[in-house]
C-alpha cells in the first residue's frame, strides 16, 4: 500500500474520531459509514459496504457513554477494510483483522484521554488569570491529540500490515478459512447482547421475542418490524395519555427567561454551534468540562469584563467535572446562562447554585439521551442500514448518516430552545411521567428491532446429520421444526447471560472467535 493512500486513510480515521470530540458526535466513526468510505478510497466500495454492514452488527452494542472506553471500531473499521482489500482476501479476513485491531485501539483512546488531563490542568491556571484565549488553545490542542491518537497508529499499521496480511492469508488452510467464516458469523451475537444489556427491562423484555418471532416466522424484514414497533409504541403511549403531565405543567405559564432580552440572536446561534464541541479535549478527570467552558466563553465575556475578577471566577467555576449526553447539553447551557445573567446583574446567586444546577441535570439528561439515542435510535437505524449494506445497497451509509443526524440537529436545537423557554421548570419536565413513558416506548421499539436483527442477520446453523435406518436426518431441520432461528437466539441469550455475570467483554469476544474457529473447522457449525 502506498504512503499516500495510507496517509489518506489515517487522516480519515483521525478525522472520524475528531468529529466525535468537536462536531457533536455525528457517528462518522461508525463502521457502517467508515468502512464504505475506506473501500471507496481503496477502489472497492462494494467490499467496504459489506464489511461495514458486518462490523456494524458486531459493534452494535459498543457506545462511548460517559468515561467508558469500548473497542476502537474507528481503527478496526479502517484497518480491517483496507488490509482485506489490499491483500485480496474475503470478508472473514476483514472481520478477524478489525476485531483485534479495535481491541488494541482502546489503548490509543486511553492515551488521548490521559494526555488531555494535562491540558485541563493548564486551562485551570489560565482561568485563574482570565485567559480565555489560552483555554481555547487547550481545547484545540486536546482535539489534535485525539485526532493523532487514531491517525498515527492507523498509518503505522497500514504501512507494516498489508504485506504481512497477504503472506499469512495466502497460506491459510481450508479448515481454518471455514472456521474464520463461522467466527465472523457469530461475532454479531456480542453486539446484540451488549445492546440487549442496555435495553433490558423485566416488564418490556417480551418485546424482544415479539420482534424475533415476527421476523423468524413471518419473514418480515428489520425495517418492517421497526416500523411496526414504532406504531405500537405510539398507540400504547397515546392510550396512556403520556402528555397530560407535561401539558398541565405548562398551562398558563409564561416564559420568564432573561436570556432572550439580554442575548442577541447571534449570541444564541454562537452558543448553539459551540455546543457541538462539548466533548472537546475529553479527559478522564473532568470529561466534558473544557468543552462546556469553551461553549460558555462568549456569553461570559459579554456578561463580565475581560480580566475582571468576576470573569476569572466564572471561568474557574465551569472548569470542573461535567458530563452529559453530547446531543443534549442545550437545557443545561440555557439554564446556566440564565443564572450567569442574574449573577452579573448583582443578584444573590451562589456559585454552588450554578454547580448544583449542572450536577442536578447532567445525570438525568444523560440517562434520557443514552436510552433514546445510543440504545435505540442509533442501533435501530444502524441495524436497518447494516441490513441494506449486506444486500449490497449503496444507499446504506448515507441513509444512516442522514437519518441519525437529522434527528441529532433537530433535538440539539429544540432542547436548547426549550431550555431557554422553560427556565427552572425544566426540572419538573425531567421528573414528569411523560418523559419516562417516552423512554419506555423507545425501549420497546429498540427491543423489537433487536429481535428482528437476531432472526435476520445472526447466521448460526449446523450442518450435522445423523442416520436412522439408512435415512439421513438434519439436526438443523429438527431445530427449525422446534423454532426457526433457534441457534441465533440461544447464542445471543447465552452471551447476554455471560455479560450479566460480569464476564469481561474482551473475554467473551475472544471466546467467540476461538469457538468459531474450532466449531467451524470441525464442521460443527456452518
Amino acid at each position: 500500500m502506498s504512503i499516500g493512500v495510507s496517509l489518506l486513510l489515517a487522516c480519515l480515521a483521525g478525522f472520524a474520531y475528531f468529529s466525535r470530540r468537536f462536531m457533536g458526535d455525528l457517528f462518522l466513526e461508525r463502521p457502517i459509514v467508515l468502512a464504505p468510505l475506506t473501500g471507496l478510497i481503496m477502489g472497492d466500495f462494494h467490499t467496504g459496504l459489506i464489511i461495514g454492514g458486518s462490523l456494524e452488527l458486531i459493534f452494535m452494542g459498543a457506545s462511548n457513554i460517559g468515561g467508558s472506553v469500548p473497542p476502537n471500531y474507528t481503527i478496526g473499521s479502517v484497518l480491517g477494510t483496507a488490509l482485506a482489500i489490499s491483500s485480496g482476501q474475503g470478508i472473514e479476513t476483514a472481520l478477524l483483522i478489525a476485531v483485534p485491531a479495535a481491541l488494541l485501539g482502546v489503548f490509543c483512546e486511553v492515551i488521548a484521554k490521559t494526555v488531555c488531563v494535562f491540558f485541563v490542568n493548564a486551562a485551570d491556571r489560565m482561568a485563574a488569570n482570565g485567559n480565555d484565549k489560552g483555554i481555547s488553545r487547550m481545547v484545540h490542542l486536546g482535539n489534535i491529540v485525539h485526532f493523532l491518537a487514531d491517525a498515527i497508529p492507523t498509518f503505522i499499521a497500514l504501512q507494516l500490515g498489508a504485506e504481512a496480511v497477504s503472506l499469512i492469508t495466502n497460506d491459510i488452510p481450508t479448515w481454518l478459512k471455514s472456521g474464520m467464516a463461522v467466527a465472523g458469523n457469530i461475532l454479531p451475537a456480542l453486539g446484540f447482547a451488549l445492546l440487549l444489556t442496555t435495553l433490558a427491562s423485566p416488564s418490556l423484555f417480551p418485546f424482544l421475542f415479539i420482534g424475533f418471532i415476527i421476523a423468524a416466522y413471518l419473514k418480515v424484514g428489520v425495517l418492517g418490524v421497526a416500523l411496526l414497533a414504532i406504531m405500537c409504541a405510539i398507540i400504547m403511549q397515546a392510550r396512556k395519555n403520556n402528555q397530560d403531565e407535561y401539558e398541565d405543567m405548562n398551562e398558563g405559564e409564561e416564559s420568564t427567561s432573561l436570556a432572550t432580552s439580554v442575548l442577541s440572536k447571534k449570541d444564541m446561534r454562537q452558543l448553539y454551534f459551540r455546543s457541538f464541541s462539548m466533548q472537546s479535549a475529553f479527559s478522564f478527570d473532568r470529561m466534558q468540562a473544557l468543552g462546556f467552558t469553551w461553549a460558555m466563553i462568549p456569553i461570559l465575556r459579554k456578561l463580565y469584563k475581560d480580566k475582571s475578577e468576576e470573569f476569572k471566577e466564572a471561568l474557574k467555576r465551569h472548569i470542573i467535572f461535567f458530563n452529559t449526553h453530547p446531543w443534549l447539553p442545550g437545557p443545561i447551557l440555557a439554564l446556566t446562562t440564565e443564572l450567569e445573567i442574574k449573577k452579573s446583574r448583582g443578584e444573590d446567586i451562589d456559585t454552588k447554585a450554578i454547580q448544583g444546577l449542572k450536577s442536578g441535570l447532567m445525570g438525568p439528561i444523560a440517562g434520557v439521551g443514552d436510552s433514546m439515542f445510543h440504545a435505540t435510535l442509533r442501533p435501530l437505524v444502524g441495524g436497518i442500514a447494516a441490513s441494506l449494506a449486506l444486500q449490497g445497497n449503496p444507499i446504506a451509509p448515507l441513509l444512516f448518516f442522514v437519518v441519525v443526524n437529522a434527528v441529532h440537529l433537530y433535538v440539539r436545537w429544540y432542547t436548547m430552545k426549550k431550555g431557554f423557554e422553560l427556565g427552572d421548570r425544566i426540572f419538573g419536565v425531567m421528573s414528569s411521567g411523560g418523559i419516562r413513558k417516552i423512554m419506555e416506548g423507545a425501549t420497546m421499539t429498540g427491543l423489537m428491532a433487536l429481535g428482528a436483527l437476531i432472526a435476520t442477520w445472526l447466521n448460526v446453523t449446523t450442518p450435522l446429520k445423523y442416520t436412522v435406518q439408512e435415512a439421513s436426518v438434519s439436526i438443523q431441520s429438527m431445530l427449525d421444526g422446534i423454532m426457526p432461528k433457534l441457534l441465533p437466539l440461544a447464542l445471543t441469550l447465552l452471551v447476554f447471560w455471560l455479560i450479566r455475570k460480569r464476564v469481561k467483554t474482551t473475554t467473551i469476544m475472544l471466546g467467540l472467535i476461538v469457538a468459531g474457529l474450532v466449531l467451524g473447522g470441525f464442521k460443527i457449525l456452518g
